[in-house]
């Protein structure tokens, strides 16, 4: 909530300060382009806002969250945002990242972040390109035996 605060505070204020300048300014008023740096910081937040609605069970937040990192997809963030769906099971962000891995796959994995995913992200992203569908169990456990 902290963030949210924070980040609705900071936007009121540069749209206050942007009315302010751009009435004192020239009648011609460009459009007010994002910085890399401001959208790496919106980025981390969303990230920061993703693992605090894991943590505390906010499943409604945690969607909006994914959404908002859904709509951030790029090249440069597509391999860290897998692994961070794969933490905190995000199945909208996973199933996004995937796809956009997919159709950029020549640009991702030249990437040393495509190096770096963690093993379960790597087979998810192979099946995934097999058009193989997880399956519904959980990964790990036995089937039960059929001699009894």
């Amino acid at each position: 909530q902290k963030v949210l605060r924070e980040e609705a505070t900071h936007a009121a204020g540069t749209d206050a300060g942007d009315a302010a300048s751009s009435s004192a300014g020239s009648s011609s008023a460009a459009p007010i382009s994002c910085a890399p740096e401001d959208a790496q910081q919106s980025i981390a937040q969303l990230q920061a806002v993703l693992a605090a609605a894991h943590k505390y069970g906010v499943l409604r937040l945690l969607r909006w969250a994914e959404g908002q990192l859904c709509d951030k997809l790029s090249c440069e963030m597509a391999c860290s945002l897998l692994s961070l769906a794969h933490v905190y099971g995000a199945t909208e962000l996973e199933r996004n990242c995937l796809a956009f891995m997919k159709a950029n796959m020549a640009n991702v994995v030249k990437r040393a972040e495509f190096a770096a995913l963690p093993p379960e992200a790597l087979v998810k992203f192979n099946m995934h390109c097999a058009g193989i569908e997880p399956s519904e169990e959980e990964p790990g456990r036995k089937r039960k035996r059929d001699d009894e």
